[in-house]
């Protein structure tokens, strides 16, 4: 059997389910096969997502728990990469299986034992360039690019507010551009598994999620609403030519790594932290040597543990266990402006599981819809109203705040022949990767957590 995946970053079963009438392909998968809702793991950002989805397994079991990594011995941070990836990937089991294998712009993705076509996607150092380099001459040829243009240039990114015309042109001249450029290779390679990732929804869902949810506080429907609603049916159209362009024996699957929901508010977690005496400052920057705690962003919270980091304050076992108690008591007491920003506060053994625990934060905060953790581990000065928030964040919509994977849920579709008519489903993200191997005749891993789905009639 050969599988055809179509990843789209960020889609929205909301919208999909709102919008359904005017995306006849994906339309096609509910009536036909099968249409529903994914759960990431936590959080649901891009890397960890799209990782867990390549491995089957939960971040205890890659390792990949976020878009920066502490670095052992320091009270530093490292952007994160494939390198750090420390579990098996989808594309790697396959080839290894003898499978021929295309990958294209897929998050994390690293062309180091796949015997395929390998275009690295978001946060590769080979990002774009095609691997091998006969691959990338036949490209190179056809197209007379030397690299794909998978995302947008930080400077489009930078401009949106400024000129948000000239993002949604761009958004649709790359996403077209690699839908021509997959489509090409979907015919001229020889393929097993195929799977390209449009990262176009993601960008767009961030900056204008205000203009086409009636539920975020500061709603405005313009043009901006349209552009979005039009970028699905973009989308749907990109199904549909790759439908056209595959025979009946080819499953098709659509799939993102999360969804969306309305983000207002902006929490400053350093700052409660701070009230409680848990982080302390010097010259109004955060003293992390002689704090108990630090939030680095997205909700994650590290303690400063003696042994393991360098000048650690707290010591391990029971000190470490009250402090992590206490911090979760206190936040969530608060409250801004009468409404509870935080949902829960979890331990890192409540949430994963596996060989690398050890490389999770301590404790991870989980936002309500409307809220999120500063991006970064900022602080600002002290205020009488203990009010620490940014009620202009740069973007409306969200995904890992960190938010509770429910509220924030990603799509799955498969449509082939044996597949039955299902509708709406609901699965673990990590269920994919043993199903896809399921369904090739491949043994699945034992350590793999997710579970083939039952598919047959």
């Amino acid at each position: 059997m050969k599988i055809l995946v179509l990843g789209f970053d960020g889609a929205s079963p909301k919208l999909i389910d709102e919008w359904i009438d005017e995306l006849p392909m994906l339309r096609a998968f509910r009536k036909q096969g099968m249409l529903g809702q994914t759960i990431p793991p936590i959080p649901a950002q891009t890397p960890v997502a799209w990782t867990t989805f390549m491995t089957g397994k939960n971040p205890g079991k890659h390792g990949i728990f976020s878009f920066a990594m502490r670095e052992e011995g320091t009270y530093e941070r490292k952007i994160i990469g494939p390198e750090m990836l420390k579990s098996k990937t989808l594309p790697r089991i396959l080839s290894e299986a003898g499978k021929n294998v295309v990958t294209i712009n897929v998050p994390m993705s690293d062309k180091e034992g796949v015997g395929g076509l390998v275009i690295p996607g978001f946060l590769c150092r080979s990002e774009g360039i095609p691997h091998p380099n006969d691959g990338k001459e036949r490209i190179k040829r056809k197209f007379k690019v030397d690299k794909l243009r998978g995302d947008l240039d930080p400077e489009t990114l930078n401009r949106i507010q400024a000129d948000p015309d000239s993002f949604f042109d761009k958004v649709n001249e790359i996403t077209d551009e690699m839908a021509e450029i997959c489509l090409y290779l979907l015919r001229e390679e020889n393929w097993d598994f195929f799977m390209p990732v449009f990262m176009g929804l993601d960008r767009i869902q961030h900056f204008f999620w205000k203009n086409i949810d009636p539920t975020h506080p500061r709603y405005e429907e313009n043009k901006h609403s349209k552009s979005v609603r039009d970028f699905y049916t973009r989308v749907d159209k990109i199904v549909g030519d790759f439908l056209e362009s595959v025979d009946e024996d080819t499953l098709v699957m659509v799939v993102s790594d999360h969804g969306f929901c309305p983000v207002h508010t902006e929490v400053i977690v350093n700052n409660y932290l701070e009230e409680q005496g848990f982080l302390k400052t010097k010259l109004k920057k955060i003293d992390v040597e002689k704090s108990k705690a630090i939030s680095y962003g997205y909700g994650d919270i590290w303690l400063n543990v003696r042994g393991r980091e360098i000048k650690g304050v707290i010591n391990p076992g029971e000190e470490y266990e009250r402090t992590r108690n206490e911090i979760i008591e206190y936040l969530k007491t608060i409250t801004i402006d009468g409404k509870k920003p935080f949902k829960d506060v979890r331990k890192r053994e409540e949430l994963w599981w596996g060989a690398y625990l050890s490389d999770a934060p301590d404790l991870t905060a989980i936002f309500n819809i409307g809220y999120q953790a500063a991006r970064r581990p900022e602080i600002t000065e002290k205020n009488k109203l203990k009010r620490y928030v940014n009620d202009s964040p740069r973007w409306s919509g969200g995904h890992d705040g960190t938010h509770d994977p429910t509220d924030v849920p990603g799509i799955l579709g498969i449509l082939g022949l044996g597949i039955p008519s299902r509708g709406a489903v609901k699965v673990h993200l990590w269920d994919v990767a043993p199903t896809i191997l399921d369904l090739m005749s491949i043994p699945v891993p034992a350590d793999m957590d997710g579970k083939p789905l039952k598919l047959e009639e």
